[in-house]
């Protein structure tokens, strides 16, 4: 018998977005001690998967980095995130606590749900990725995304199923990421949330900037 890993991707969001004001930034102060990505005061983390936070279960085994990259998780998503950005001019991303609690609550219902896959539905703007557990890493989710480059046409796209993860990475307006991660039925599912949301329709052309963009 022959075993076959995989990874795929839902496609991101109406094609028609209204936008919102965004929630004020979170307090710093308010927030330590509420995400154990990031925060040293946190305690123990599960030995096999650097920051999850304390109410998801822990995968059995780390998901392997596919280039060697070393950090937390959440370092290793913001930096994934901000060198394909970076390509198009758009400015560097922030790690969200906030939004890394919003992520993991949802992939959290995922598994509990009997480890389906869907979007939230909620205020901020979402990535979803899944696979074979092991296979997909944060640099390998982000680039998944991000090869829906090859799909996106230049200067007039816009909202389309098959590009619709890569237009979020890079969206200029968006400033800050938080993620999670659930291990269920031998899969890996990753959800990221941005703020502010990205893919507004009539927003594309000044937001998602081509690699020729002046730098």
């Amino acid at each position: 018998m022959r075993f076959v890993s995989f990874a795929f991707v839902l496609g991101c969001g109406p094609a028609v977005r209204q936008p919102q004001p965004s929630p004020p930034p979170p307090d710093p102060a308010a927030q330590r001690g509420t995400d154990p990505w990031t925060d040293p005061s946190a305690g123990a983390r599960p030995a096999a998967w650097t920051g999850q936070p304390d109410d998801a279960t822990p995968p059995p085994s780390a998901p392997a980095a596919s280039n060697g990259s070393t950090g937390s998780i959440a370092e290793r998503f913001v930096d994934a995130h901000n060198r394909v950005r970076a390509k198009h001019c758009a400015p560097p991303l922030a790690w969200s606590p906030k939004l890394a609690q919003v992520a993991q609550s949802w992939a959290n219902k995922l598994r509990d749900k009997g480890c389906v896959f869907g979007h939230s539905g909620g205020q901020y703007g979402e990535n979803l990725a899944a696979g074979t557990a092991g296979v997909l890493d944060p640099e390998a989710t982000v680039k998944m995304w991000y090869d829906e480059i090859a799909k996106y046409r230049f200067p007039d796209g816009g909202f389309s199923m098959q590009t619709g993860h890569f237009t979020q990475v890079v969206w200029r307006g968006t400033k800050q990421v938080g993620c999670g991660h659930v291990s269920c039925k031998g899969n890996d599912i990753w959800v990221c949330n941005y703020d502010p949301a990205g893919n507004w329709d009539g927003q594309y052309r000044e937001n998602v900037l081509p690699a020729t963009c002046k730098k």
